[in-house]
């Protein structure tokens, strides 16, 4: 039995092995740069999902704080000192905590610190050694 090779018909074209290898050559020429191009967007997403996550740990903490009476955060900014740069340590992480959250509570009248009871208290939480920060304000 003899074995016969029949070539397609004339008219009927496939790829040359010079076009071939042309495709692959413009293929590794532009795909390098094209996957250079893509590498900000994917490194932006994973700084921002960092960034997301300590701003939930922020907001979780102010309403932990907030949850308190008025009464039981007045006796915790007094406590502290009733200072703008003293954390208040029952509201505050341990030290030594990775991204440690810090909560500074006192006493304000509206435009300052103030020593007088006026009724209305400042909160602060912020992440220690970043400027990411959530603060505000509650009244008797």
């Amino acid at each position: 039995m003899a074995i016969r090779c029949s070539l397609p018909p004339s008219g009927v074209r496939g790829f040359s092995h010079v076009e071939t290898l042309a495709a692959l050559l413009i293929l590794a020429i532009a795909l390098p740069p094209a996957l250079e191009a893509l590498r900000p967007g994917l490194a932006g997403a994973a700084s921002q999902r960092a960034y997301l996550s300590s701003q939930q740990r922020l907001k979780a903490r102010m309403e932990e704080v907030l949850a308190n009476d008025f009464r039981v955060l007045d006796a915790a900014a007094m406590a502290a000192g009733n200072s703008t740069s003293a954390p208040v340590a029952a509201y505050s992480d341990a030290s030594g905590t990775p991204e440690r959250r810090l909560t500074t509570i006192y006493r304000y009248d509206g435009s300052a610190q103030t020593a007088t009871d006026t009724g209305l208290l400042r909160i602060r939480v912020t992440i220690e050694g970043s400027a990411l920060a959530l603060e505000t304000l509650k009244a008797r």
